[in-house]
């Protein structure tokens, strides 16, 4: 069975993803697209920094 990650791995980890997304969203836009138009994709990083950093249970506590 496949350990689960601590609380703080998976806010590790949340904010690891949200920041390559956005570095590759930022370089896709620039290169092909226009950023004066297509910023507004840019709030789906941004949620997801949000939704990494909420706080967390410890595993087992129910």
């Amino acid at each position: 069975m496949a350990r689960r990650h601590t609380p703080e791995e998976a806010r590790d980890l949340g904010l690891w993803t949200a920041g390559w997304l956005a570095v590759l969203l930022v370089g896709g836009i620039w290169w092909i697209g226009d950023l004066s138009l297509q910023w507004p994709v840019l709030v789906v990083p941004l949620v997801w920094v949000l939704v990494a950093m909420r706080p967390r249970r410890p595993r087992g506590s129910r």
